[in-house]
């Protein structure tokens, strides 16, 4: 791209991220001091009208420069837009609704800033998979998938049913049943989650594991590590000969346990966590299949995935022809780290399309980072 091409695109972004609304920000606490101080450039371009805190000795204060009010400003000013800067946001949401309703429509997205940061990092990249996100940035909040296929799911109506012999929610998934762990109390939280996994394995989704050419070959020996409710493994469960399920987490295992309770001689769940190393809660694939042969991976291990990958290259080197889909978002420079790892082992390596924000709540200071989902590998033996 030509440098009066990126400026001429810079300017446009900027013109339309232009904001003439006025804005309160709902807190005075960490969350509050951590926006003056690392998103002070982003602060100066909207019109901060000042701060409201449920806290009364804070009113009539200032914070950062600006007036603390009393929530009861809302009844006076009912124009204005809401930035909430709280830990309780969901709490602070349900206050607003409640008593202040008509500000429902007006309340900021909880990622105002960070979405300003991903714009400011990226508006001059020349790469197109990237424009695009900035694009659709500039007219919608900050999600892990920035894309329009996201919008589909908004009004979905999704089918979750209960069981009440076992006490725990369920939905068709691949026309079987798809249990949800115990912590899922109510409906609402479970369709928010199925959301989720629709959106990761939607065909334009950054996350999806297959595609139409990248298939788990029939009569296969499936690890499926990061298994949670299991749906990646219960979509392939009629094609494949073997299926291990990585799962630490008890309660999803006992959701596991029902979900695949029809195909007994097929499925073993492994409560454990996967690595490169083995104690009383961790193993590896090596030391799991005991010198058996695999033909599909898949990985999703909140960022061990190098190191299971190292913890199953025994499996990987005596097995004829192998797959892999890999979750490469995780952590910041995991794409090329997996990327090395399995291209020293001889797999030939696909991208999926596009990228993903992953929120790092551990690091305030950093800067919002886009990633890319999955690596595809393939091996075969020549």
């Amino acid at each position: 791209m030509e440098k009066n091409s990126i400026k001429k695109r810079e300017i446009e972004i900027d013109k339309r991220l232009i904001d003439s609304r006025n804005y309160y920000i709902w807190g005075t606490g960490v969350r509050a001091k951590q926006i003056n101080e690392y998103f002070a450039n982003h602060l100066k371009r909207i019109k901060l009208i000042g701060y409201i805190d449920n806290d009364s000795s804070k009113w009539e204060g200032e914070f950062y420069g600006k007036k603390i009010y009393s929530p009861e400003v809302l009844k006076e000013n009912k124009e204005s837009y809401i930035i909430i800067a709280n830990m309780f946001s969901d709490e602070i949401t349900n206050q607003i609704i409640k008593s202040y309703p008509w500000y429902r429509d007006r309340i900021a997205d909880t990622l105002f800033f960070e979405r300003q940061q991903v714009i400011s990092r990226y508006k001059d990249c020349k790469e197109n998979e990237i424009q695009d996100i900035v694009n659709y940035l500039v007219d919608h909040p900050l999600q892990v998938f920035n894309y329009p296929f996201v919008e589909k799911y908004d009004n979905e109506d999704f089918d979750i049913k209960y069981d009440k012999e076992k006490k725990l929610f369920y939905t068709l998934y691949y026309n079987k049943k798809m249990y949800f762990s115990r912590s899922f109390h109510d409906e609402e939280k479970v369709r928010e989650y199925y959301k989720s996994i629709c959106l990761e394995q939607d065909f334009h989704s950054p996350h999806k594991y297959l595609t139409d050419i990248f298939e788990v070959p029939n009569n296969a020996v499936v690890v499926d590590a990061g298994v949670a409710e299991g749906n990646f493994a219960l979509s392939i469960v009629e094609c494949a000969k073997k299926i291990y399920l990585f799962e630490p987490d008890k309660e999803w295992v006992e959701a596991l346990k029902y979900t695949f309770e029809p195909y007994n001689e097929k499925v073993v769940i492994v409560n454990k966590s996967l690595s490169n190393y083995i104690d009383d809660n961790t193993t590896t694939i090596d030391e799991t299949l005991n010198g058996s042969s695999v033909d599909f991976i898949k990985m999703d291990i909140e960022g061990e995935e190098y190191y299971a990958i190292q913890g199953a290259i025994k499996s990987i080197e005596i097995s004829e022809d192998v797959k892999c889909v890999v979750c490469t978002y995780h952590q910041e420079f995991a794409y090329s780290k997996i990327k090395t790892l399995l291209e020293d082992l001889y797999f030939k390596i696909e991208t999926s399309t596009g990228y993903m924000w992953y929120p790092e709540n551990f690091n305030v200071m950093r800067a919002p980072v886009l990633r890319r989902g999955v690596i595809r590998a393939e091996k075969k033996r020549l």
